[in-house]
């Protein structure tokens, strides 16, 4: 196996008895995110076959037929929750992103309820078990973070405690090359929230903008998640925590024979993403103890849901999200 392009953090250590080796991998973690935004994390709660099932009921569920995914679709009205395809519903279909998704929340929010498939228990209770272990990992690394800049392990802990974060699975469907000449599967972009926890299979296409603006090929390991920092955590770290730029293109593209020949077929995609967000209601700005006459204040204060409610909801406006968010992007309130 090649080198990883990223840090690798054992969430074992971390978790660690032994205070000098949860410190150093603490450490670890903290400049992993200063200098890079992204890191592979292993050593965490799940087993291999787990992970194996979720991505079985991906296949499953993707694989229905459409008039089922559409009695579940979810826009802002259902708070993203369920299924949905960005070129239904982009106003320039022809620049969507390629790819449909399912989304799920909090599974005991009855303010925004899931949309489950119908006669599929094992589904609904294994990404649910699945969220509630992403959140459970999320709180460690928040806490780890904020040691790191001489805060209580718990200070942001109540800004999180709602569990207003969002999971979506992710399915990238097989295409031609050709396809790739106007659309690509996921366009640049940063993530809305705290912390992403990203389990992808075996095909690569990720990618992420390194220190010098160039697109690094970030691919999949075994037995590993890739864990990258949101827009609201490095706000509420004024910037010392890197939210960095990332899209999924075409990968190697494989050679299959067709009753008209030989064609070439970019291979299908599958995904499972943990967004960590703040509660809906939080208040984000950046940490008093991130101020300082060297760094000044980068960013405003803004309402973490209507900020993730916002990006979410010009994703499937535009069916892409834009490559760098400013506030200046957020809705203007109607005029009474």
């Amino acid at each position: 196996m090649s080198s990883p392009i990223f840090p690798v953090i054992d969430f074992s250590r971390i978790v660690s008895p032994n205070l000098a080796i949860a410190t150093e991998e603490k450490n670890k973690l903290f400049e992993s995110f200063r200098d890079v935004g992204f890191i592979y994390l292993k050593g965490f709660s799940f087993p291999p076959e787990f992970i194996e099932t979720l991505f079985s009921h991906l296949h499953k569920f993707f694989a229905l037929p459409e008039e089922q995914k559409l009695a579940i679709e979810g826009g802002e009205k259902q708070a993203f929750r369920g299924w949905f395809a960005p070129a239904r519903t982009a106003k320039n279909p022809e620049r969507a992103d390629q790819k449909e998704a399912f989304g799920l929340g909090n599974d005991k929010d009855e303010t925004r309820p899931n949309q489950w498939p119908t006669n599929w228990p094992e589904f609904r209770q294994d990404f649910t078990t699945f969220y509630e272990e992403c959140y459970k990992m999320h709180l460690v690394l928040l806490r780890a973070l904020s040691e790191k800049v001489g805060l209580d392990s718990e200070a942001l802990i109540p800004s999180v405690k709602a569990k207003d974060s969002y999971s979506a699975l992710l399915h990238y469907p097989e295409t031609s090359v050709e396809s790739f000449q106007k659309r690509v599967r996921s366009a640049p972009h940063t993530d809305f929230g705290t912390l992403t926890l990203l389990f992808n299979d075996s095909n690569g296409g990720l990618q992420v903008k390194d220190k010098a603006g160039e697109w690094v090929d970030a691919p999949p390991m075994r037995g590993h998640a890739i864990v990258n920092v949101g827009d609201l955590l490095s706000r509420w770290f004024n910037g010392q925590l890197k939210s960095t730029e990332h899209r999924v293109v075409q990968p190697p593209a494989e050679t299959r024979q067709t009753a008209n020949g030989t064609a070439d077929v970019v291979p299908s995609r599958y995904a499972i993403a943990w967004f960590g967000h703040p509660n809906r209601d939080a208040v984000v700005e950046p940490l008093k103890q991130c101020v300082t006459p060297e760094l000044v204040q980068q960013f405003k204060a803004v309402i973490a849901g209507k900020h993730v409610r916002e990006r979410m909801a010009r994703l499937l406006e535009q069916g892409y999200l834009p490559e760098k968010w400013t506030d200046e992007m957020h809705r203007q309130p109607i005029a009474a």
